[in-house]
Parts: structure tokens; C-alpha cells; sequence
């Protein structure tokens, strides 16, 4: 069997030339080149490419502002660095950041514009178990890789993986560019996300799987029916709304956010496979206009005897411009999620729905694409499918092992003479 293996990672390469830069509070002074008592001093005279190793400890500094290639970790692999101070990423074409095992408690981690960047050429940060107030890479040609870090607030990117992680709200935002091939995709996999998922890219493909959720928006998508945008295996809690709908439409929305899961002239919704999914309680429909009268009205999109809409308004549009492109062809895939029943789809819209039985175990969609990784059938919620959470927080690792592999894709099925295509995302802690 022919074998071809590409296999693109987070992992950052070593500089022969790059020097190791120590920063310790407890020392009397510094030297300025080697051993510092700041981490801004550290910084300040690291060139790209160098390390800058912090004791674990408190730094009560100023703004830190980082515009070069580096690597900021704890000297002790697995401490934590206090910094009480906020982050400013400036970028720059190829630039590679990493940020391991800091601790900004109220503080934030934020970007600057680049003066002169690409989709191709981008500045690359990985934040890897940390903790902070808040996330805002909302810049075009930025690469956030947020990976085991804790949030209190927001997080705020264009492109990326945001992978094991906790926070409040996400918001994948619009990006100035375009990926023309349909090979790369924006990763929301694994995290905990405690209120709004907002959704708002059309550059790219995306896989939004075994995330605890609330609400969910997503009013803007990538057009190209030959692409597919992924949300399975999540888990939503009690009370929550699904929203696909425009900006446009969003903006008519009342106070109360009373848009709706779908519909309008049948083809609101194209290009996703929602498949996989549980719902932990209630599912929230509401109205957005009361003067709305449509002769097939239905309350809510979903129906199931577990689940109850809150008001029996139908909710709906037939503007064009409510849509990016309301007449384009498309499919819309609503499976295996435990729903005993999906209404108000109609026109050219290719939609199938199987529900699921009630058992979780092995109730998902069977196709290989889904195995579980013990390559069983699916099982629906955050512990199925290729993305379970049981691979990205496993209960021990016996081999301690410094290396994860976050996203892995290769063919579910081989046959001989086939070549094998294998892509792969991961990253190595300190």
C-alpha cells in the first residue's frame, strides 16, 4: 500500500541559534543578556526564536507587549506563572508565539493589527494551559491555537483551533480572505462553553464538535456546497436556542433575541451536517413578529415529547435578504440526534432526518466518518465520534507524554494501491 504522509502541526521548531533567556524574581539583579528579574525585561532583549523561561512566581508588571517569535514557559514543567498584566500581541507575517502555563487572572491577552500579513503566511499564537480574563484575536491573518485554557469571558477569533477549553462566549468572526480548495477549516472542539456560540466566517469550513453549549448563532457560512460544515456530538444545555439566520435578520431581532432556529423560503439552511448531537433540557423557540402569518406556521423547528417551545408563534422570512444566498443549492443533514421529529423544510433543500433510539451508546449516525475512536458505532454527546472528549482529557497518561494530537484525518476506508493521505494537528508542551 502506497503511503503519503503530510502531517501539519503546532509543533514549533527549534532554532539552533535561538538562546534561553531566564527570568527570576528572587535574584538580586540581572545580566541583561541570560538572567532577568522581569519578564518584560526578558522580552525586551530576546530576539525570534528565543526562549524566555519563567520561575514560578508573581509578576506584577505593565502591559506586556510581544512582537516577535518566542516561547514563554514556566521553568518547571506544569507550574504556573503569575503575571498581573495584560497581553498585547503585536504580529508579524510567520511569526510563531507560544504562551505555556501563565495565569493573568483579571487580565487579557489582546492583538494588534498586522501591518502586512496573509492567509498563507500567518501569525501563529498558541496558548496552551493558561488562564485569563479574556481572548480578543479579532485581526485578520492571525492563527489562534487555544488549547486547555480557562476564559472567564470572551473569546473572540478569525481563524484557528479552539480545542479544550473553557469560557463564556465564543465568536469565530469574519475574516479578508477566502480558502478556494476547501482543505482548511476553523476547529471548535472539546470546550465548555457556557453561553453564546456565535458564528460569523465565511472563509471557511468549520467543525464545531463535542462542546457543552448553550445557545447557538450562526448567521453567516461558507457558500460552497461542495464543502460541509460540521456541528455533532455536541451537548446542549437545558434552554437553549438555535439560531441559523443573517446579520441582517439577527439586527430585527427584539430584546429578548427572539430569532429563530430557521426556515423562511426553505433554503435558510444549507452546507451543515447536525448530526450526533444530545439536548440536555428544553429547546427555546420564540417569535419575532407577531404579525408574521404563514399557512404551514410551526412553532419551533424541533419537535419531540421531551422538549418544549415556549411560544407557538411561527418564525420566519421570505426576504432575500436574509440570507447570504437564498436561492443557492445545498444540503441540510439533521440525524441521529435524538429529536423525534424536524418540521418546516421545504423547497430545493436536500434534507434527511433519522432520529436516533433513546440510548446514547452506540445511537449515533453509523457511518464510518463517525466511529467512536474504539472505532464503535457512534455514540451521541461530547464522549462519541472521532473528536470524544475522552481523547483530549484522558483520566491518566501513563507515558506522561508532552505530545497531543488534537485533529487527525485520514480515509475511513483503504483499499490496496490506494495513497493515504494523512493530515494532523497537535502541539508539545514544554
Amino acid at each position: 500500500m502506497k503511503k503519503l504522509f503530510t502531517f501539519l502541526t503546532l509543533f514549533t521548531a527549534t532554532n539552533i541559534f535561538a538562546t534561553d533567556r531566564y527570568v527570576d524574581p528572587n535574584l538580586s539583579s540581572g545580566n541583561g543578556t541570560t538572567l532577568f528579574t522581569t519578564i518584560t525585561s526578558a522580552v525586551a532583549a530576546a530576539v525570534g526564536g528565543d526562549r524566555i523561561i519563567v520561575s514560578s512566581n508573581t509578576y506584577n508588571e505593565p502591559t506586556l507587549t510581544i512582537n516577535k517569535s518566542l516561547k514563554i514557559i514556566p521553568q518547571i514543567s506544569g507550574s504556573v506563572i503569575n503575571l498581573n498584566a495584560d497581553i498585547n500581541i503585536v504580529g508579524l507575517s510567520g511569526m510563531k508565539l507560544e504562551l505555556i502555563g501563565i495565569n493573568l487572572g483579571i487580565y487579557s491577552i489582546s492583538t494588534s493589527p498586522i501591518s502586512s500579513g496573509s492567509n498563507t503566511n500567518r501569525a501563529k499564537v498558541s496558548i496552551i494551559n493558561c488562564s485569563t480574563a479574556s481572548i480578543g484575536f479579532n485581526n485578520d491573518y492571525y492563527e489562534l491555537n487555544l488549547i486547555k485554557t480557562n476564559v472567564t469571558s470572551d473569546v473572540n477569533f478569525r481563524f484557528g483551533n479552539i480545542v479544550s477549553s473553557s469560557m463564556l462566549n465564543c465568536f469565530l468572526w469574519d475574516e479578508d480572505s477566502i480558502d478556494v480548495n476547501g482543505s482548511i477549516k476553523n476547529f471548535i472542539v472539546g470546550n465548555s462553553i457556557g453561553n453564546n456560540t456565535f458564528i460569523y466566517n465565511d472563509n471557511y469550513k468549520f467543525i464545531l464538535a463535542n462542546n457543552t453549549l448553550k445557545n447557538l448563532f450562526i448567521s453567516k457560512w461558507v457558500l460552497n456546497s461542495n464543502l460541509t460544515n460540521y456541528i455533532e456530538n455536541n451537548e446542549f444545555n437545558s434552554n437553549c436556542k438555535l439560531y441559523f439566520a443573517s446579520v441582517t435578520l439577527l439586527a430585527q431581532c427584539g430584546a429578548d433575541e427572539s430569532c429563530y432556529f430557521s426556515s423562511g423560503a426553505g433554503n435558510l439552511i444549507y452546507n451543515f451536517k447536525f448530526v450526533n448531537n444530545k439536548f440536555l433540557g428544553n429547546i427555546l423557540c420564540a417569535r419575532r413578529n407577531t404579525s408574521l402569518v404563514w399557512p404551514n406556521a410551526f412553532g419551533c423547528l424541533l419537535y419531540g415529547s421531551s422538549y418544549t417551545a415556549v411560544t407557538q408563534e411561527a418564525t420566519y422570512s421570505t426576504q432575500a435578504t436574509d440570507t447570504p444566498n437564498v436561492y443557492a443549492n445545498g444540503f441540510f443533514d439533521w440525524s441521529y440526534n435524538g429529536v423525534g421529529n424536524l418540521q418546516g423544510l421545504n423547497g430545493s433543500l436536500v434534507y434527511t432526518n433519522i432520529a436516533g433510539p433513546s440510548n446514547d451508546i452506540d445511537g449515533g449516525n453509523p457511518n464510518h466518518d463517525y466511529y467512536d475512536i474504539d472505532l464503535t458505532i457512534n455514540d451521541r454527546g461530547i464522549n462519541g465520534g472521532p473528536y470524544s472528549q475522552l481523547n483530549y482529557n484522558p483520566t491518566s497518561n501513563p507515558n506522561n507524554s508532552k505530545a497531543f494530537i488534537f485533529d487527525l484525518e485520514m480515509p475511513t476506508d483503504l483499499f490496496p494501491t490506494q495513497t493515504v493521505n494523512i493530515k494532523a494537528k497537535g502541539y508539545h508542551k514544554n
